[in-house]
C-alpha cells in the first residue's frame, strides 16, 4: 500500500467474529491482511501469532491483500485463537441464527399451546 493515495470513501468494514462475538474493523482493500492482524492483535491483546483469520473456510495469507484475497465490505471474517493445549488452533464457532429462531418459534408454540 505504500505510496498509494487511499481516501476515505476507499475504505471498507469487516465483520470479524469469534465465538459470541463481532468486532467491526477498518481497512482499505489494497491493505494487506498482516495490517489487519496488527489492529486485531491490538484489539484482542493478542501476539499475531496466536490467531489466525479465516474467510469462507480459508486461512488468509498475510502478505496478500485483503482484495487478493476476494473480500468485500461487510464480509464476515473468523478469528480463531491457537489451541493452548496442542499446536492446533480452535474451531471455527458461531451461533447458527436459523437453529435459534426455529428453537425460538417451537418454544413460543409449546408454551402457548
Amino acid at each position: 500500500m505504500a505510496g498509494m493515495a487511499t481516501l476515505p470513501q476507499d475504505s471498507i468494514h469487516l465483520r470479524i467474529k469469534r465465538r459470541g462475538s463481532t468486532v467491526f474493523v477498518l481497512c482499505y482493500p489494497e491493505q494487506q491482511v498482516i495490517a489487519v492482524k496488527e489492529k486485531i492483535a491490538q484489539i484482542f491483546k493478542r501476539d499475531i501469532s496466536t490467531f489466525r483469520l479465516l474467510y469462507k473456510d480459508m486461512i488468509l495469507d498475510d502478505d496478500a491483500s485483503i482484495r487478493a484475497q476476494q473480500i468485500a465490505s461487510n464480509d464476515i471474517v473468523h478469528l480463531v485463537f491457537k489451541d493452548e493445549k496442542s499446536d492446533g488452533f480452535e474451531k471455527i464457532e458461531f451461533e447458527d441464527l436459523d437453529k435459534l429462531h426455529l428453537d425460538y418459534e417451537a418454544k413460543t408454540k409449546a408454551a402457548s399451546g
